[in-house]
This record gives structure tokens, C-alpha cells and sequence, in this order.
């Protein structure tokens, strides 16, 4: 072994040393406040957890068994999966139309283009306090412009809806950035050849376009699949489960077990549920991708 080999070993070493230094400090912040705070969960979801947050007994999987045989409980399963099957279509088809809009460059694009992504600067609380003032059903803009006495937060049938609005403009402005920026990657020369060959418009954007950007499309429905499960803060601020638990999510149970009740048994058992149909719904999100994604 000559003299270069050996200098260069121990510089080796030293790189790889210091490599690892620098991502220490992000381990050490997700071990803190992902990976143990997970395992916890899961910990006390299998046990019986005192008012101090104390484990005094193993529960197995008898807390499982009790939230199912719990009605509040299947409310809030339903509410849930009511709320994705609502938001999640009606978000995708909402940022199609606007990236369509605005995706080839004419005059007045850029305003238009600042208008759809202003959502990005507004925290949900306060845009959930500006929706309840919209639908307020004495004072609210909505029923004065549309002429209706609804009761938005009043009626089972409504509650859920308004959140859903305010959900989709909350999302619009990074799902309707990713679109718009897919639907420009598209080389015009494709958009082109398809134009001379007879192509409409309606046949150029399902055979053409929705193929091409179905990456992105994919990203965005895993992303508000997941949102859809995570739900709370809407609810929290605007409804509170309400009414006759129409709103009540199972996130939002889970705070009402876990904060204000202090069953945090329950409440960790809820959280792992969540978890575990997040999974569940993104694992079948990536299983259609194999089918129906293109990368090419």
C-alpha cells in the first residue's frame, strides 16, 4: 500500500464521520417527536392509561374492541370517509378546471395565477373564522347573495358541506400550482401532432393531458386522501362535531377522548386507527398508480 492509499483511508473515515454529524441533529429532532411519540401511541393504545397519562394495566385489544362496539365511534368512522369521498373529487376537479384555465400564457394570466394560489398565505384557522362568518345564517353573505335562509351549521345535511368548501379552497392553491406546472411540462410538439391528426380539445385532455400529468395527479389524490383522514382543525373551529355529531371526525374524537376527557387509552387507540386507514387508503392509491400512472 503506497502513501496515497493511506491518507486517503483516513480521509475517508473522517468524511463519513462528519456526514453523519450533520444529520444527527435531524435524527435526534424526529426520534424526539415522531418515531417515540408513535411508539408511545401505540403503547398506550394496548393499555390502560390513567388521568396523569401514567400505564397502570395491560388492555390488549380491548380498547379496539370498545371503540367498535361504540356508536360514537362508527359516527365518526362515517363522517370521515364521507368527508374524503366528498372533498378529495370535488378538490381535483376544482384545481383541473382553474389549471386548465390559466396553463397556456395569455394577457392577465400572472393576476389570475396570484388570485388561485392566495390561499397558500392564509392559516386554516382564520380562513375557518371567515367561513363561519360567510355562512353565518343571520349575518352571513352567502344566504344574502344566493337569497336562501339555509342553516348552515344548524342542518346535518349542510354542516358537512361547508367544510368541505372551505377545505377545497384552503387545498386549491398547491394542487392547482403542481397541476398547472404539469399540464406547461407537456411539450407543445405533442399538443401539436395530436391538433393536426383531428383531435379536439375534450379528446386531446383525456388521451392526451390526463395521461401525461397522471404523476401529479396521483401525488395530489394520495395528499388529500391522507388530509381527508387527518381531519380536525375545520371541525374544531367551526362545528365542534356538530350538529348531532354530523361533523365529528375521528381526529377530532380522538382530541375530545385524549384532551378533554383524559381517556388517552382511547384516545391512542383512535390515533392508531387513523393511522392505519391512512396506510391502508394510500396503499391502494399506489396500487391503482401501477395501472393507470404514466412516467414516460
Amino acid at each position: 500500500m503506497n502513501n496515497a492509499d493511506g491518507i486517503k483511508k483516513p480521509r475517508k473515515r473522517k468524511n463519513q464521520i462528519s456526514g453523519f454529524l450533520y444529520i444527527l441533529p435531524a435524527l435526534f429532532i424526529a426520534l424526539l417527536f415522531s418515531y417515540r411519540p408513535f411508539v408511545k401511541t401505540i403503547i398506550n393504545s394496548l393499555s390502560i392509561v390513567n388521568y396523569s397519562g401514567t400505564i397502570i394495566d395491560v388492555a390488549g385489544l380491548d380498547n379496539f374492541k370498545r371503540l367498535f362496539a361504540d356508536r360514537n365511534f362508527l359516527t365518526s368512522l362515517t363522517n370521515t370517509f364521507r368527508f374524503a369521498v366528498m372533498f378529495v373529487p370535488l378538490n381535483l376537479l376544482v384545481c383541473i378546471i382553474l389549471a386548465l384555465l390559466v396553463y397556456r400564457k395569455r394577457k392577465g394570466t400572472a393576476f389570475n395565477e396570484s388570485l388561485f394560489i392566495m390561499p397558500l398565505s392564509v392559516a386554516m384557522s382564520s380562513a375557518a373564522i371567515v367561513f363561519q362568518a360567510l355562512f353565518n345564517p343571520t349575518i352571513g353573505v352567502i344566504n344574502f347573495l344566493f337569497n336562501v335562509q339555509v342553516q348552515w351549521f344548524n342542518d346535518p345535511k349542510w354542516a358537512m358541506w361547508v367544510i368541505v368548501i372551505l377545505c377545497i379552497w384552503m387545498a386549491m392553491g398547491l394542487d392547482f400550482l403542481l397541476l398547472v406546472g404539469a399540464l406547461r411540462s407537456i411539450p407543445k410538439e405533442v399538443l401539436e401532432a395530436a391538433e393536426l391528426d383531428g383531435s379536439n380539445r375534450l379528446q386531446t385532455f383525456f388521451h392526451i393531458q390526463i395521461p401525461l400529468i397522471s404523476p401529479t395527479l396521483m401525488f395530489v389524490i394520495a395528499n388529500r386522501l391522507r388530509d381527508s383522514m387527518l381531519l380536525s382543525g375545520p371541525v374544531l373551529v367551526m362545528t365542534e362535531g356538530g350538529p348531532f355529531r354530523s361533523t365529528q371526525t375521528l381526529v377530532y374524537q380522538m382530541y375530545v377522548e385524549g384532551f378533554k376527557s383524559g381517556n388517552y387509552s382511547m384516545g391512542s387507540a383512535i390515533s392508531v386507527i387513523v393511522f392505519l386507514l391512512s396506510l391502508a387508503m394510500i396503499a391502494v392509491s399506489f396500487r391503482f398508480e401501477r395501472k393507470g400512472v404514466f412516467y414516460q
